[in-house]
């Protein structure tokens, strides 16, 4: 297997694809929102237009939900502090880990502290705060536990599976959430629905170059990106259509993809 032409386990460079807006840019939009969603909200106060109140809090919620999102869906924005050239299986799974963990414990915080706030000090225009830290809580732990596990999945096939670098990779569409289909090789691998635990809504820089693959083909694996260090659990896109080539595997194989958790479909 050809190797690829820049070393995998490189972490300098952007590694990102496309231009990005300015943080004070992309904050703009949603902290104008927030502030009026949040007198629209402080109607409740009042004898006379309470009833703003309602688009207020969908308002808020609304950005909420957004930021929420945003901060949780982030790509890797710092060079992978383990080796990207398919020889540590164990550092991305870590490393994802902490991410995610850090994150979440942030939105924990923040949420906690927008309850505790308002009903320790009693002032009254803070009490849409309350509202608003209990949604950050509880679709953040939801947001949360998906991220999760689609990381768990991609844990369980790194303790069977070794990598193996194929290249090229064809990317088909990204969807939502880290939904994304894409073709490893050219050697007739199956196309496949991938899930990234980060949930980011970009393909990683010069993914097409190349990815270390482990797993089996038509049960399934995980991919990991050289350089920028995003992990991806993928199965057959057409699970139907593979069902002969993973009879066929053999006793050892299929044993392995169920120690996996690859001997079913569940990636879509």
């Amino acid at each position: 297997m050809t190797e690829p032409s820049i070393a995998p386990g490189r972490t300098g460079g952007d590694p990102r694809t496309g231009g990005e807006r300015g943080p004070l840019r992309r904050a703009a939009l949603p902290a104008g929102s927030f502030v009026v969603s949040y007198g629209l909200a402080l109607t409740l106060l009042s004898d006379t237009f309470f009833w703003l109140v309602i688009p207020g809090m969908l308002g808020l919620v609304t950005v909420t939900i957004i930021t929420l999102q945003s901060h949780l869906y982030r790509s890797f924005r710092r060079a992978a502090p383990f080796a990207t050239d398919g020889s540590d299986r164990r550092g991305p799974v870590r490393y994802h880990y902490s991410v995610l963990l850090r994150r979440y414990l942030l939105v924990v915080l923040v949420g906690a502290a927008m309850v505790a706030v308002p009903l320790a000090l009693k002032v009254k225009v803070l009490y849409p705060f309350v509202g608003v830290g209990i949604v950050t809580v509880a679709f953040g732990t939801r947001l949360w536990l998906n991220q999760i596990f689609w990381m768990w999945k991609c844990g369980r096939v790194l303790k069977v599976y070794d990598f193996e670098f194929r290249s090229p990779l064809q990317k088909s569409n990204l969807r939502s959430a880290g939904r994304r289909s894409l073709t490893l090789g050219t050697d007739g691998s199956p196309r496949m629905s991938a899930r990234e635990p980060l949930c980011s809504s970009r393909w990683p820089k010069e993914i097409a170059r190349g990815v270390w693959f482990a797993g089996d083909d038509p049960f399934g694996g995980v991919i990991l990106v050289p350089d920028t260090g995003e992990l991806m659990c993928m199965q057959p896109e057409n699970w139907s259509v593979h069902e002969k080539a993973r009879q066929q595997a053999g006793a050892e194989r299929r044993e392995r993809a169920a120690k996996a958790g690859l001997a079913r479909k569940s990636i879509s």
